[in-house]
């Protein structure tokens, strides 16, 4: 919670709750699970049925229920996802890349992974061993600051893995692919730099991790190798390669091997941070600015200017940066910035850059916790904003982006919020007029 203790070793005073399971299911459901539904129901469903219940219903398969997946009615009378049908994404689910950025011990890994092997059986015809394959080695995608946290996370989702019905049980799985973004240099440049086996581009990269990956134990998934002048010229998967072949070389000393090991993890981090995704789902970590490291406080300042004043918005608006065009962040973060003063700025950014598809309000209370003073919420937001490319924000109605939304602060147990997020009316919003509400809150 604010300050753990993991072995000998004391975490940053990081907040990062346990993802309540309502959570993770209502955001997978009202991205992943819309998509599907889109995909699903014809047009016949969506015109004549009589409710969401219906419509849930006939979108399931065994293994998906999507019971908090929410529709709205459209003005012509026909229903439609309220979240969306995220067309950007890929139609072919062997091309949707999911990563958690911040994932902890792998809730929203092991959740994305439970619903996408029934659905690639269903619609790619696999057995669950080839979907269950299939899905490690293509759909799932998890970075984490700790890494005795990356080790849960792949023995949580190994362990599905191998659980997972008709999967043949235990048996080498595809290489996961998970990374510690917190892994840090020890060993001397120089030595470090002879990991390159004398190919000049690649000892560039390795001389740019070394000065970069100083910070990785606090910037973590905040780093962007993509932005990185050794990215143009070396590729990462290169670098993991070669790194490879020097863990392989017999003649290095013991401390050679060690930062041979180190690099490789580094490697595999680099590859993920500098990749891009259709769908970033997790739960961020909560920081104020004023009990930010001055490292992590100056980072923010530069590279995440609008957001910086908590490291929740900070994140947001990196899972953004990992996305690919039309590509979805799903989180949990705090409500304030959506109406605070000092949010004006990343408000207005996220308004006209972006395409907001869907909020939750849960208000205090919304974790089985003591920790009752959280005010979260839950949000879809997509990269890049299909109305200001088509005419201007304010000047095209016709793709005139909704705000989809539901309200359940007034509850007071996480039980009955879990319950309104199914009942409650969704209310919608054009987005673009939220510009025009005093600091657009």
């Amino acid at each position: 919670q604010s300050e753990v203790k993991i072995g000998a070793r004391e975490l940053p005073a990081v907040t990062q709750l346990f993802t309540e399971p309502y959570m993770v299911s209502f955001l997978l459901d009202n991205s992943l699970g819309a998509w599907w539904a889109a995909r699903q129901l014809s047009e016949s469903d969506l015109k004549h049925a009589e409710s969401e219940e219906e419509l849930r219903q006939k979108a399931s398969i065994p293994g998906v229920p999507l019971d908090y997946l929410r529709f709205v009615k459209q003005e012509d009378g026909a229903w439609t996802p309220a979240a969306g049908t995220f067309d950007a994404w890929p139609e072919q689910l062997a091309n949707l890349k999911t990563l958690d950025p911040c994932c902890g011990s792998g809730h929203f890994l092991v959740a994305a992974f439970l619903m996408l092997v029934p659905m690639r059986m269903e619609r790619d015809g696999l057995s669950a061993r080839d979907a269950v394959d299939a899905v490690l080695r293509e759909n799932i995608h998890g970075l984490e600051l700790d890494q005795r946290c990356v080790e849960l996370a792949a023995f949580a989702l190994a362990l599905t893995a191998w659980k997972y019905p008709g999967a043949e049980g235990y048996r080498p799985l595809p290489e996961l692919h998970l990374a510690c973004t917190g892994l840090s240099v020890s060993v001397a440049k120089e030595e470090w730099k002879q990991l390159g086996l004398g190919k000049h581009n690649l000892t560039i990269a390795l001389d740019w991790m070394h000065d970069t990956f100083r910070d990785a134990p606090v910037l973590g998934s905040l780093l962007n190798p993509a932005k990185a002048d050794a990215a143009k010229l070396v590729k990462w998967e290169e670098l993991s390669t070669t790194l490879k072949q020097a863990l392989e070389t017999e003649q290095q000393g013991e401390a050679q091997h060690e930062a041979a090991v180190v690099a490789q993890g580094l490697a595999k981090a680099a590859t993920l941070l500098a990749d891009q995704y259709q769908w970033v789902i997790t739960n961020v970590p909560y920081l104020a600015r004023g009990k930010q490291s001055d490292r992590l406080r100056d980072f923010c300042e530069r590279h995440y200017p609008e957001a910086k004043n908590d490291l929740a918005t900070v994140f947001l608006d990196r899972c953004l940066e990992l996305c690919s065009q039309g590509g979805t962040s799903s989180i949990v973060l705090p409500q304030n910035w959506l109406f605070l003063t000092s949010y004006k700025k990343f408000r207005e950014k996220l308004l006209k850059n972006d395409t907001w598809h869907l909020i939750a309000r849960l208000g205090p209370q919304a974790f089985q916790t003591p920790m009752w003073d959280f005010n979260v919420q839950l949000i879809s937001i997509s990269r890049g904003n299909d109305a200001q490319e088509s005419g201007g924000l304010f000047g095209d109605a016709e793709h005139a982006n909704l705000i989809r939304g539901v309200d359940v602060s007034e509850p007071r147990t996480a039980a009955e919020k879990a319950e309104q997020l199914v009942e409650s009316e969704v209310k919608s919003v054009e987005q673009a007029k939220q510009l025009e509400n005093p600091d657009s809150r």
